[in-house]
């Protein structure tokens, strides 16, 4: 090959991030995977060829494809970006977020190495597509690839990924370890966001959990609003004052309920009175789609890796979808009976005090119930509490006695009550006396 050929094809591609090129130029020669990419006659993938820098191959600058020297230019720009491969880093808002997450955490440098490999490939389409041609792998596999590309003793990778590992527990990358898929959809990410959100901008480490742990909402009631459950928040506010000040380790309420009760206006007051953020994990995504229980549970897990250091509860509703979406007539268990000694040893050693609550207490099995703290059940209020809710909502609204007549109705929840009041409220102005 002619020194003028051989320059071009070595020329720098574009739109590759150095530390990516290199990562695919690995996949490329020690693994092998060039035999899927170049063929006798052209390339499988001219837009990763050209972003290589192997452009030359394309526009019939050179006048044969010659499958040998194609390789062997390969094998060059190899060499070349691992001259450098010291001084590579990930693009600077990944790493500032990484870097953050790690330094709250405690990531080790290893763990950070694959959650950025992790990000990348789910965002970078010519990782994933370089990623394809290393074929179908298992877990084993996968360990041995990321030792490779990343550069990494093969030990400490499967350490990383271990299901003890800070990583694999905080959620934040999760190795499958059924079946035998590609190297992208073997690495899963916290959430389906996850890998925008980190490399969008550079934040706190909290906000890197928005699409799966969010900021509750501002109670509309207080403790005071709860007179029939007088006993058990006897009983609940001191220990949880208690455990908050000893920073106890498994605190866990059970609270269960007919939807509309108040079990989330509950947690937000306590969390108000105590004087505690309240963070929920969320169970849809943002178009509206339900969020699988085992996700949930991932979300909920980099919460407690993340909120450390926070002044925080954590609020998970609808339990059902972790402890009861199982199919019990197909023979199918719920994602916590699959995972139950995950989810033991995670009730008894999560960092911040959490609040579970379920429309029943029957989505449980007592393997589960009795290792909660507490658990108790949030009824509909009695007429007299219903009556004060009803004032407290809609005073300025309501006569008294419409006010009486109203709590009268004994399947009216506290939900009911404050969603009327808030929807009449808006649009108070537009309606005629009589209709209040």
């Amino acid at each position: 090959m002619s020194s003028r050929r051989r320059a071009k094809i070595s020329a720098i591609g574009h739109d590759l991030h150095p530390l990516v090129k290199l990562w695919i130029l690995r996949m490329l020669i020690p693994l092998s995977s060039y035999r899927q990419f170049v063929k006798e006659d052209g390339f499988t993938n001219d837009a990763l060829a050209e972003a290589l820098g192997l452009e030359a191959w394309i526009n019939g600058e050179n006048l044969d494809f010659d499958k040998r020297e194609v390789q062997l230019s390969l094998r060059s720009l190899h060499r070349q970006m691992e001259a450098q491969s010291s001084t590579l880093q990930s693009p600077t808002i990944l790493s500032s977020n990484i870097y953050n997450l790690a330094s709250l955490i405690g990531l080790s440098d290893t763990e950070c190495k694959i959650l950025a490999f992790t990000v990348t490939i789910h965002n970078d389409r010519f990782l994933d597509d370089a990623s394809d041609w290393l074929g179908n792998l298992s877990s084993p596999k996968v360990v041995q690839i990321l030792a490779v590309v990343l550069s990494l003793p093969e030990h400490e990778v499967r350490d990383a990924l271990a299901p003890s590992s800070l990583l694999t527990r905080a959620g934040l990358v999760s190795l499958s370890r059924v079946g035998i898929f590609s190297l992208r959809n073997k690495l899963d990410l916290l959430s389906d966001k996850f890998a925008d959100i980190i490399q969008s901008s550079a934040t706190d480490p909290v906000t890197l959990l928005r699409d799966t742990v969010v900021p509750s909402k501002k109670p509309q009631l207080t403790l005071d609003n709860f007179p029939h459950i007088t006993e058990p928040l006897s009983i609940l506010i001191p220990y949880l004052e208690q455990s908050i000040t000893s920073r106890k380790n498994g605190v866990n309420i059970f609270i269960y309920g007919k939807p509309g009760t108040g079990k989330s206006e509950l947690a937000r007051a306590l969390a108000q009175h105590l004087g505690r953020e309240l963070f929920e994990v969320t169970s849809e995504d943002e178009d509206g789609d339900p969020i699988k229980g085992e996700r949930r549970l991932r979300a909920y897990r980099a919460g407690q890796s993340v909120l450390t250091q926070r002044q925080a509860l954590i609020l998970f509703d609808e339990v059902e979808d972790v402890f009861n979406d199982g199919d019990e007539l197909m023979g199918m268990k719920s994602t916590a009976q699959t995972r139950k000694a995950w989810v033991n040893r995670m009730l008894e050693e999560n960092t911040i005090p959490t609040i579970w609550l379920s429309n029943s207490i029957r989505c449980l099995d007592n393997a589960f119930i009795r290792r909660f703290d507490m658990v108790f059940e949030l009824s509909i209020p009695p007429k007299r509490q219903r009556k004060e809710i009803v004032r407290a909502a809609c005073c300025s609204m309501l006569s008294e006695q419409a006010i009486t007549r109203i709590a009268e109705m004994d399947t009216l929840t506290p939900a009911i009550i404050t969603r009327a009041a808030s929807i009449i409220s808006s649009i108070k102005g537009k309606l005629h006396e009589q209709a209040l």
